[in-house]
């Protein structure tokens, strides 16, 4: 991250090196294994990441970051390797982290697991053959021997949404609402945990079971489009606020939303999301709804960070020197918020100008 304002306008020059889950590549560029004329060894570092695996969306976008970001360390350290494992199961990276420490000469490996209670055993496999072990993004609760753990804040996340939300609905007596999460990890429990410690809970009322959305744009337009057929028309119109924990889980609840005929007046005030995507911003810009929409900035570019945690300092020994804050061994990437519904860092138009934006968007691809 402390390189990539720099790259913003190299990228596309920049090849990246990927080998894919149970595939086998040439050699990433590294450091010669001894000096010049062959007679001196040098030392060498070797570091393995072995991250999710996605071709579009907020993990495609990760996934070209951390690439990107091995190639550029590459480049700055002649004496370093990095090699990318991208995997979209958890048997996967558990078969991926065996051929790892089988190699015998990893360093240090970040793990960016699927879910992080399937990944506990493989990952104490790491830290008991003496390699260092960096956790990004989904953690492994009570686990012990890593190096560090690295996460955008997403409690301070969620108790921003809460302190927002009352303050965006103080005149309001009640306010009825829907939550659609991503999953069952602890970004999930984290997000939600830090915003109902906040909340007025005798105001805010959840009207329906949580949505689980696996993330996925077309799994919530069709929760949402479910809920709108199955209820009456109070209930519809009830609707205050919809909580979510990622723009694309907007995105397809603002379809639904966007195509509802039915006799009901639609309500909805305010949407709450965590991301900071373009097309979800142009969905409130451009709908018909009175409905406005807050997010709180998580980047695809937040996993360069934990690239050069792992790399620079957990192999080299090198200070950090990114923006994440430690807090008892986990490493917190800083949030804020944009919105079109006033009282928030960024409303839509200075987040585009801003500097955040660049790199949000600096991969010409996505």
């Amino acid at each position: 991250m402390k390189k990539f304002l720099a790259l913003v306008t190299s990228l596309a020059m920049v090849l990246a090196v990927l080998t894919g889950c149970g595939s086998t590549s040439d050699e990433s560029t590294g450091g010669d294994a001894a000096g010049e004329g062959g007679d001196t060894a040098a030392e060498t570092y070797k570091v393995g990441l072995v991250i999710l695996s996605g071709d579009h969306g907020f993990t495609g976008e990760s996934v070209r970051h951390a690439e990107l970001e091995a190639e550029a360390l590459m480049e700055e350290h002649d004496d370093l390797e990095i090699v990318v494992k991208s995997c979209a199961e958890a048997s996967a990276q558990i078969t991926e982290i065996e051929n790892l420490i089988a190699e015998g000469d990893i360093d240090a490996i970040m793990l960016w697991p699927t879910e992080g209670e399937a990944l506990r055993s493989a990952a104490q496999t790491i830290v008991d053959a003496g390699i260092k072990l960096v956790v990004y993004d989904r953690l492994i609760e009570d686990f012990e021997g890593l190096e560090g753990q690295m996460m955008g804040d997403n409690f301070s996340i969620g108790e921003e949404m809460g302190e927002y939300l009352n303050t965006y609905f103080a005149d309001d007596d009640q306010v009825n609402y829907l939550r659609f999460v991503g999953d069952s990890s602890t970004v999930t429990s984290q997000r939600s945990g830090g915003m109902d410690e906040v909340i007025d809970a005798n105001k805010f009322n959840q009207i329906n079971e949580t949505f689980v959305t696996d993330w996925s744009t077309e799994t919530a337009q069709e929760q949402m489009e479910n809920w709108l057929n199955a209820h009456s028309d109070e209930e519809i119109e009830s609707l205050d606020l919809i909580v979510t924990h990622d723009d694309e889980i907007v995105d397809g609840l603002m379809n639904a939303l966007d195509a509802y005929t039915g006799s009901a007046q639609l309500n909805v005030k305010l949407i709450t999301s965590v991301g900071g995507r373009e097309d979800t911003m142009q969905k409130f810009e451009n709908t018909a709804l009175d409905v406005k929409f807050v997010t709180w900035f998580f980047a695809p570019s937040f996993i360069r960070e934990c690239v050069d945690f792992t790399a620079e300092t957990a192999a080299m020994g090198l200070p950090f020197e990114g923006t994440a804050v430690e807090s008892d061994g986990i490493y917190l990437i800083p949030s804020f918020s944009i919105g079109n519904a006033g009282g928030t860092h960024y409303d839509f138009e200075q987040y585009r100008a801003s500097d955040e934006y660049a790199v949000r968007y600096s991969l010409g691809d996505f």
